[in-house]
């Protein structure tokens, strides 16, 4: 439970890499008009798990990454992607770990590892207590952490493979029907994600196509396309049209 992870990280003493020691310290838990500021911002209610959590810490301080809060530390955009984006983690470098919360969420998980430079979205963990511990153990594991994988290696190689990329072509022809209904709906140079069952390793690039990539998502599923935006005739030709 994450509560119970919370309390065992109080005053825990943590070396990084460098050699330096750091001692957890955990932010203060919600009061009561804080409890009611994150249920108010929350897209669904809180789970009991996060509740019970909130009445430990809101986060933490002095850990392996910039910031780890429960409060949603915010800045994150990419609405067209994550429309209630809920961000836990960022490691000062304009990257983010969120939880893509929905009216309908039961649970704060998958973490999603939303990464700008490359542009990619991957899959991070299953539940927000395991990223937590993989957090830690970016400083107090002999096995590298999974957190340092995804951050070092698997957005380098979405955005290189598109491992996890399938074609409209492919998407329209098989047997899946959302992802036939997606992909009768893009355009024919579209990729299509489909991360409802994702693990380590799996996401795509929503920057594929440059800064003004265009991202859908079919509706509440986890699944993504991404394409060129359209191509608009310069000036000349919407004044005086193509020449014959």
């Amino acid at each position: 439970m994450l509560a119970d992870t919370l309390r065992a990280l109080a005053g825990r003493r943590l070396t990084d890499v460098e050699g330096h020691g750091h001692t957890i310290e955990l932010l203060p838990p919600t009061t009561a008009e804080q409890l009611s500021r994150v249920e108010a911002a929350a897209p669904a209610p809180l789970p009991p798990d996060i509740r019970e959590a909130l009445g430990v810490a809101t986060g933490l301080a002095n850990g392996p990454l910039e910031s780890f809060s429960l409060v949603d530390l915010e800045g994150f955009g990419l609405e067209e992607a994550f429309p209630c984006p809920w961000s836990v983690a960022h490691d000062g470098f304009g990257n983010y770990w969120i939880l893509d919360l929905l009216p309908d969420s039961t649970t704060w998980g998958p973490v999603f590892f939303a990464c700008h430079d490359p542009p990619v979205i991957a899959w991070q963990s299953a539940t927000l207590d395991d990223f937590l511990r993989d957090v830690i153990a970016l400083w107090d594991s002999p096995r590298r952490s999974p957190v340092a994988f995804v951050r070092d290696e698997v957005v380098h190689r979405i955005w290189r493979d598109h491992p996890d990329a399938v074609p409209t072509a492919a998407a329209t022809g098989g047997p899946d029907p959302l992802l036939r209904e997606l992909a009768l709906s893009l355009p024919a140079s579209a990729v299509i994600t489909d991360l409802r069952r994702a693990g380590l390793g799996q996401g795509f690039a929503w920057g594929r196509f440059g800064p003004r990539t265009v991202v859908t998502r079919a509706g509440r599923e986890r699944v993504w396309a991404v394409h060129a935006p359209e191509r608009r005739p310069g000036l000349f030709r919407r004044l005086f049209g193509s020449p014959s």
